[in-house]
C-alpha cells in the first residue's frame, strides 16, 4: 500500500491512537525486563550463577516501578510525526523517578539480597533502558519520515541561512505533509560552518559553485531563513536564484506568525516587489494620529488601488468616520466587502458619486463636513487620455476643482492631492491635466478666498500592482505564454509599492502646512525591459527560449524616461528621509480662475479637440503637448 497522510505506519483514527498507546508502552515494559536481564548477566561478566536474581522480588518490583513511572509520566501518549525533546524528557524521568525508587526499596526493606550486588546491576540497566526506549522513539520517527517521504514525489529545496530561522523551517517542513519541499541543502556565508551538517543536510558556501550545487542536487525551491539579512545580499541571492531557474519562497516577519509558530501555508513566492532595494519607511505615527483620530475624513476614488490603500491605512488611526467616495460601483461595492467589519461598525461608509458633479459632492460635505480630503480620484491611462483629453480635463481639472473649491467653503483642514511625476514636463494629455489640477490647488491655497484650508500635493511615480500597471499585464502574458510586450529597450519607470506610496501620502499630509508639492524617494529608475526578465525568471522560464520580449515602440505621449522636477523646481529637503518638497512657482488665483474658465468650456462642449489642447499648452508652457498638436493636425483636413 502506497503511503499517504490518510496511513501511517500505525494507523489512523481513535481505535489506532488505543493501538499506539499499547504498542509503545508494551514496547517499554519489554525494553525494561531485557534490559534488567542483560544488566544483570553484563555485571557478572556472563556467568549463569546469579540468574536466580529473576526468580526473587527484585525484578517484578522494578517493573512494577517502571510500568507505574510510563503510566505517570504518559510517555506512551506521543504522536509517532511529532516526537521532540517533551517525549525524550518523559522517558528520562520515568525511568530515572522508576530506579531512584527501585533502590530505596533496596536499601530501606529488609531482604536477603546483597544490595551492593544489585547497584551495579541497576546503573546498568538505567543507561540501557534509557538507551532502548529512547533509541526507539527516534526509530519509530525516522521510520515515519522515511515512508512519508517515499510516498509523495518532492521538490528539492534549499535554505539559505543555517541558524535559528533556517533550522526551525526545516523542522516545520519535516513535520508537515502539506507541501512538496524537500529540504535537500543549506546555504550560508558563515565559513565556519560551511561543509558541516545540520539536521543531517550539508551546509554550502553559496559564493562558490552557486549553478554547480543547483545542478548537482536538482533543487527547485530555495526559502530564504535569516532575519537580518541585508539588503543587497537579498537581492543578490534572489536574482541568482532567478538565473537559475529557482523558485524563492519567503516567511513572513515573526510578528505575522500564528500564535508565535511558522506555518507552512505561511511561505509564499517572492514577487517584484521584493527586488526593489526598499527600507522599511519610519511614519510619525503620532503626528499623522493627532491629525485623524476622531475626525471625518474623505477619500476620493477610494475603490481604486491608491484610495483603498488610503482607506485601508487610515482606519487604524480611527477617524470617527470614513467616507469613500467612487463613479464604479462595481469596485466601490467589493472595498465595502473588504472593509465589511467597518462598515458594520459605522466607521467606514462607501458611497457613489462622481467628483465632476458639483451637486452631489456638495451634498457629501454638506452633511458630513470632513476635516480632511485625501483626493485620488482621477483618470490616470495615459493611452486612453491622449484618445479623449475632454474627459481627462473634466475629470481630472475640474473634478480637482469642484472638490478644492468644497473643502475651502466647508473649511476643510487639510486637503491632500494625489499626483503623478507625469505632471513634471508632461509629453501627454494626462500628464498636463494633472499639472493643471497641482497649479489650481497651489494657487488656490495662497489665495484671499481661502482662510483655513491647507492644500497638499504629493507627486510620485508608478506603483507595482496598481491598476493598470505593467506588472499584471506581463504576469497575464507570461501566463498565457505569449511574448511580454515592451514598449522600448530603453525605457525606464520610477516604481513604489502600494502601501509604500500611501504610507507617504499620510506622512506627507501630516508634516504639510499648505501650498507644498512632496516629491517622494522613488530609489533608481527601473529598466522595464529588466523587470520582464525578472518576471519570466520568477515564473520559472528562460527569457527569449520559453518566453519572448517584443518591442511595440513608444506610445503617443510616453516618455523614455520620468521626471520628479522641471528645469524650473528646485528641490527642498524635510525632515523626513523618503519626502523632499519641490520649490514651485506661484499663480495668481484670479488669474488661474479666468484662464481655466475657457479650457473648462472647451472640454465640457468637447467639440474642439485641437483648441482644447492648445488652451492646455497654453496653461502649461513647460509641457511638451507639440506632437499631440501635430498628431491632430490631419482633422482639419
Amino acid at each position: 500500500m502506497k503511503f499517504s497522510a490518510k496511513h501511517n505506519i500505525l494507523g489512523t483514527g481513535p481505535v489506532a491512537g488505543y493501538v499506539t498507546k499499547l504498542l509503545v508502552l508494551a514496547s517499554d515494559m519489554v525494553f525494561a525486563l531485557f534490559s534488567f536481564t542483560f544488566a544483570l548477566l553484563l555485571t557478572d561478566h556472563f556467568q549463569w550463577e546469579r540468574i536466580n536474581l529473576l526468580t526473587t522480588w527484585a525484578p517484578i518490583a522494578l517493573l512494577l516501578l517502571r510500568g507505574v513511572a510510563f503510566v505517570w509520566f504518559r510517555t506512551y501518549l506521543l504522536i509517532i510525526r511529532y516526537v521532540g525533546e517533551k517525549d525524550y524528557l518523559n522517558v528520562f524521568l520515568a525511568i530515572s523517578t522508576s530506579s531512584f525508587l527501585f533502590l530505596l526499596l533496596v536499601y530501606f526493606i529488609p531482604s536477603s539480597l546483597a544490595r551492593e550486588d544489585l547497584l551495579p546491576i541497576v546503573l546498568v540497566d538505567y543507561f540501557i533502558l534509557l538507551f532502548l526506549s529512547g533509541g526507539f522513539r527516534i526509530l519509530l520517527r525516522l521510520l515515519f519520515d522515511k515512508l512519508r517521504m517515499q510516498s509523495v514525489s518532492r521538490l528539492n529545496t534549499v535554505i539559505f541561512g543555517a541558524g535559528e530561522l533556517g533550522a526551525m523551517i526545516e523542522r516545520v517542513l519535516k513535520h508537515n505533509t502539506s507541501h512538496n519541499y524537500k529540504v535537500v541543502a543549506y546555504f550560508d556565508d558563515n565559513e565556519r560552518v560551511h561543509k558541516k551538517y545540520l539536521n543531517g543536510i550539508r551546509i554550502f558556501n553559496p559564493g562558490k559553485s552557486f549553478a554547480d550545487i543547483i545542478r548537482k542536487f536538482n533543487i527547485k525551491y530555495a526559502i530564504i531563513g535569516i532575519n537580518d539579512l541585508p539588503e543587497e545580499r537579498r537581492l543578490r541571492f534572489i536574482e541568482n536564484c532567478l538565473e537559475n531557474q529557482v523558485h524563492v519562497l519567503k516567511v513572513p516577519p515573526t510578528e505575522r506568525w500564528l500564535n508565535d509558530t511558522l506555518q507552512v501555508g505561511q511561505l509564499v513566492e517572492i514577487n517584484f516587489e521584493d527586488l526593489l532595494n526598499r527600507p522599511p519607511i519610519q511614519l510619525d505615527q503620532k503626528g499623522i494620529e493627532a491629525g485623524i483620530r476622531g475626525k471625518v475624513v474623505m477619500v476620493t476614488g477610494c475603490a481604486g488601488s491608491i484610495g483603498s490603500e488610503i482607506v485601508r491605512q487610515l482606519l487604524p488611526y480611527q477617524p470617527s468616520l470614513l467616507i469613500g467616495v467612487d463613479q464604479a460601483e462595481t469596485p466601490l461595492h467589493g472595498i465595502g466587502l473588504q472593509l465589511k467589519e467597518a462598515v458594520e461598525q459605522g466607521v467606514f461608509k462607501p458611497m457613489i458619486g462622481d467628483v465632476k458633479d458639483r451637486a452631489v459632492m456638495q451634498q457629501f460635505f454638506e452633511q458630513y463636513r470632513p476635516a480632511y480630503v485625501f483626493h485620488a480620484a482621477a483618470y490616470k491611462h495615459v493611452p486612453i487620455m491622449e484618445a479623449f483629453p475632454s474627459e481627462a480635463v473634466r475629470t481630472n481639472v475640474y473634478g480637482t476643482m469642484n472638490m478644492a473649491d468644497l473643502a475651502v467653503y466647508y473649511g476643510v483642514k487639510k486637503f491632500v492631492m494625489i499626483s503623478t511625476d507625469k505632471a513634471v514636463n508632461p509629453s501627454n494629455i494626462m500628464g498636463a491635466s494633472k499639472r493643471l489640477a497641482e497649479i489650481y490647488v497651489q494657487a488656490l491655497n495662497g489665495s484671499t478666498q481661502n482662510q483655513h484650508t491647507q492644500f497638499i500635493t504629493t507627486r510620485f511615480g508608478n506603483v507595482l500592482g496598481s491598476n493598470g500597471s505593467v506588472i499584471p499585464i506581463f504576469k497575464r502574458q507570461i501566463e498565457q505564454r505569449q511574448p511580454v510586450t515592451v514598449t522600448h529597450p530603453d525605457v525606464t519607470r520610477f516604481f513604489m509599492t502600494i502601501p509604500e506610496a500611501c504610507q507617504l501620502v499620510l506622512e506627507a499630509g501630516a508634516m504639510g502646512n499648505g501650498g507644498e508639492i512632496f516629491i517622494f524617494d522613488m530609489g533608481e529608475p527601473v529598466k522595464i525591459v529588466d523587470l520582464a526578465r525578472k518576471m519570466i525568471q520568477m515564473a520559472g522560464l528562460v527569457p527569449g527560449e520559453d518566453v519572448e520580449i517584443q518591442f511595440t515602440g513608444l506610445r503617443p505621449g510616453e516618455k523614455l524616461y520620468e521626471e520628479l522636477l522641471d528645469a524650473h523646481e528646485g528641490l527642498i529637503p524635510t525632515h523626513h528621509p523618503k519626502i523632499k518638497k519641490a520649490e514651485v512657482r506661484e499663480n495668481s488665483y484670479d488669474e488661474v480662475c479666468q484662464n481655466f474658465e475657457h479650457l473648462i468650456q472647451l472640454a465640457v462642449e468637447g467639440k474642439d479637440t485641437i483648441a482644447l489642447v492648445k488652451a492646455m499648452k497654453a496653461l502649461v508652457p513647460e509641457s511638451r503637448l507639440v506632437k499631440k498638436l501635430l498628431h491632430l493636425l490631419p482633422r482639419l483636413f
